[in-house]
Formats: C-alpha cells, structure tokens, sequence
C-alpha cells in the first residue's frame, strides 16, 4: 500500500491560479520575456491575486512586466451577465494549461492564456523589470526558431502567429 503524502492530499500538488498574456503588435509579432530564473522566453503573465478576476490579473501583471496598455481579444456572453445578482462574464481564455512548477515546493499552474492587444500605443513605451528579465523584446513567426522556448509555448505561439488569428489586430 503507498503511504499517503501528508502535505498533498491523494498525493496531489496544489494548483495556483495564473493568467498569461500573448501581447501582439501591429506587425504581427509576440511580445516575449526573457525570464531570469528560467533561462526562457515566455509571454507575461502571473498568480491571480484573492482579489482578482483573471481578465484582471492578465491586463495587470502586463503593466507590470511590461509597462504596457492592453486590451483582451476574445469573447464573452454578455447573455449569461445578471446584474440583480452581481453576476459578471469574463473573456474566454485563448488556452488554458496545467504547468508542472518544478522547485522544492512542486506545484501546478492552472495558467489562462489570453490574447491581448496594445492599448494607448501613442502614451505606452515598453519597459522590463530586470529583477524578472534580462530583457524584452518582439518576435515574428520567423524567430522563433532562434530564441529559447519552451517547446508547447513555441506551439502555442505558431498557432497565436497565424494568419487567421492575426486578423484579429
């Protein structure tokens, strides 16, 4: 019989709540960073916070890793909103993973992708925060291949470049 793991009932991890933003340009290409910890790029995201909706969270930690403005791209049904009752609809998630987080303290990323577009462009100027990143930057489809990714954000990342999705900016 296997022992029970005191920490993780039915031997399950926790699983932290994170919103990502994929951030596209006008010309087409992602906005990525260049994650210290991890060697990585990744598209700017975060723990949705007790107080936070993940549409919220989205739009603030890509202020916050960012300096940027943006808006969400994708659908909600205003339909289903009941305002007697104080209910909202957010935006459908682009994608949503289940991220393993190795460390000392394994745990998972329930992580709600979204796609997102600049806001303000006249008044945003992109900005790093070098305690997270060495450096920020855009890429188009083309570069992918030469920076280093994680390979189902690569995939994740081909599909957000797409021609059908790019009409969406």
């Amino acid at each position: 019989m296997a022992t029970k793991n005191k920490k993780y009932p039915n031997n399950s991890p926790e699983k932290h709540f994170t919103a990502s933003g994929i951030v596209i340009n006008e010309e087409g290409k992602v906005l990525l960073i260049n994650h210290k910890k991890l060697g990585v790029w990744l598209y700017p995201g975060g723990h949705v916070e007790p107080h936070e909706t993940p549409d919220e969270t989205v739009i603030r930690e890509i202020k916050e890793e960012t300096g940027l403005d943006v808006e969400i791209i994708g659908s909600k049904d205003e339909n289903l909103a009941d305002t007697k009752t104080d209910v909202s609809v957010l935006r459908h998630p682009y994608a949503i993973l289940c991220e393993k987080i190795a460390g000392d303290d394994k745990h998972y990323h329930i992580d709600m992708v979204y796609l997102c577009k600049i806001i303000n462009k006249e008044e945003s100027k992109v900005v790093y925060n070098p305690k997270q990143s060495e450096e920020i930057d855009f890429f188009g489809l083309s570069d992918l291949n030469q920076i280093n990714l994680f390979p189902n954000f690569r995939k994740l990342l081909e599909k957000a470049l797409n021609k059908k999705t790019l009409k969406l900016f």
